[in-house]
């Protein structure tokens, strides 16, 4: 379930004259330095770009009012706590936060509404999810469905003893289904079954399901079930790969396409998002459709996958020619585009990126420097997120004797792939690239007596001034201070 936590509802039931939501309130014992955001998504999810810092007075107290053309889940962010907040466009809320604790009230117009939200929890895993263990498939049932629909039926019962308007009940109740649904599908994707074992369970749990929305307004949870039902119609296409004939026939249904080489064919050109995309143009809805490919424009913009992100944005002007999406979404192409062009010195790759035999011959050029070294991949979600809290690292060691040197592990195909990565995130240091094969030896040079961290991405190492590999508890870039303190004992 992808980005789960950050969302959006798409509104189909309410038309609105006024295009803003006025939010305001008090925030008392909120931890120095930290800083409470308030995000209204693009459709749905999470953008830096988004997000806005909320001022208090003296007092504690806020206000702020922010454009909104249409209903949404929106949400407040202040250090590792979150909250949803449901606006409507020509409403005001009030908001009581306590950042210590993270105890919250609500009032004004939609009080009520965001009061039932929060109590919900669905920015929260269920307790099945968290469990790190997994039970076999012959026990989901009894050990982890029917436990849960019991807590799924006190929720729905409590949405409907509520004072809530029936539209809004109805959309609730949607989102608890859609909650349960996708946390199942990822906890089976995630239990490390047999393949077969995993997809018949997919096949049959998700059969009752239907690409229509069971509320006139689509929210978070509906945008996840989408991920969820497009790899079981995969999953039941896949599950024909015996019989060519009703293969062929499956690949069609799903993806207009025929034949699975043409189908592999679009995803080494275009990307696994490219065929999801596919397979909901001819599952869901047109409204449904349209805001999920705006969505997935946005996400390879803002994770700097540019040449995805185009071919995505020519299939929203194609088949949305009037979306209101697009002029945004172009703002943001030619933004890229011209920082693509621009040269920037202190992003280096060397002649020898890809043909380097060992990683301690090639940091030995950086003596007299800290070299700190991050294995990553462009396909590696955590490396990448790792990747965001760098720069604020960089700003403290500037003018320091460091090089922050980088070897990803992507195939040789995807060479470019990673050039238009680290270009479009300008994320300046030394960079390498070896493929998964050659990559081995690397892994056996830095850690030649521990394997069983071989091809843990993303793994961090440090070498002092001499050149020295310090292999003890290297810290990640979000751990912030203490990486910064780490460094600075090398320097």
């Amino acid at each position: 379930m992808k980005r789960i936590i950050l969302t959006v509802v798409a509104v189909s039931g309410y038309l609105f004259s006024y295009a803003q939501f006025d939010l305001k309130g008090r925030i008392e014992n909120l931890p120095i330095g930290e800083t409470v955001m308030v995000n209204a998504p693009f459709v749905f999810g999470y953008f830096d770009d988004m997000k806005t810092p909320l001022t208090t007075d003296e007092d504690g107290n806020f206000s702020v009012t922010l454009p909104l053309d249409e209903e949404k889940i929106g949400y407040l962010r202040w250090g590792d706590r979150q909250a949803f907040l449901w606006m409507r466009p020509g409403t005001d809320l009030t908001v009581e936060l306590d950042g210590s604790n993270g105890q919250i009230a609500f009032g004004g117009e939609m009080g009520g509404t965001n009061k039932l939200l929060h109590e919900l929890e669905l920015w929260k895993a269920p307790l099945f999810f968290t469990d790190s263990k997994r039970v076999a498939a012959n026990e989901m049932q009894d050990r982890v469905i029917q436990p849960y629909m019991q807590q799924l039926a006190a929720k729905m019962a409590k949405v409907d003893a509520s004072t809530l308007t029936p539209p809004e009940k109805e959309f609730l109740k949607a989102e608890l289904h859609y909650h349960f649904i996708g946390y199942v599908d990822l906890y089976v994707r995630t239990a490390r079954w047999p393949r077969k074992e995993w997809s018949n369970f997919i096949i049959e749990f998700m059969q009752g399901e239907t690409p229509q929305p069971k509320s006139a307004l689509q929210g978070p949870m509906y945008y996840s079930f989408i991920d969820a039902y497009v790899g079981f119609l995969a999953n039941r296409a896949f599950s024909n790969r015996d019989d060519p004939t009703r293969f062929a026939a499956s690949l069609d249904s799903v993806y207009g396409v025929n034949s699975f080489d043409s189908l592999m064919a679009l995803a080494r050109e275009h990307g696994e998002t490219f065929l999801n995309w596919m397979a909901v143009k001819r599952a869901f809805d047109a409204n449904t459709t349209e805001r999920y490919l705006a969505q997935q424009v946005k996400e390879k913009y803002d994770d700097g996958e540019v040449s995805t992100g185009n071919k995505l944005l020519d299939a929203l002007e194609l088949h949305n020619r009037n979306s209101t999406y697009l002029d945004t979404l172009a703002s943001i192409r030619a933004s890229l585009m011209k920082r693509m062009a621009t040269i920037n010195n202190d992003i280096i790759v060397p002649d020898d990126y890809r043909t380097f035999q060992q990683i301690k011959t090639f940091v030995k050029q950086f003596q007299g420097k800290v070299v700190y070294l991050d294995i990553w991949g462009t396909w590696c979600g955590p490396c990448k997120e790792e990747m965001r809290y760098l720069p604020s690292i960089k700003e403290h060691l500037e003018g320091k004797d460091i090089v922050f040197l980088y070897l990803d592990m992507d195939d040789d195909e995807k060479d470019n792939k990673w050039r238009e990565y680290i270009q479009a995130n300008a994320i300046t240091g030394v960079h390498l690239r070896k493929n998964n094969e050659d990559i081995q030896a690397i892994w056996k040079e830095l850690l030649p007596d521990d394997s069983s961290r071989h091809g843990r991405y993303p793994t961090y190492f440090i070498f002092d001034k001499q050149g020295n590999l310090m292999v003890d508890d290297i810290k990640r870039p979000s751990d912030g201070q203490n990486l910064l303190k780490q460094l600075e004992e090398y320097l």
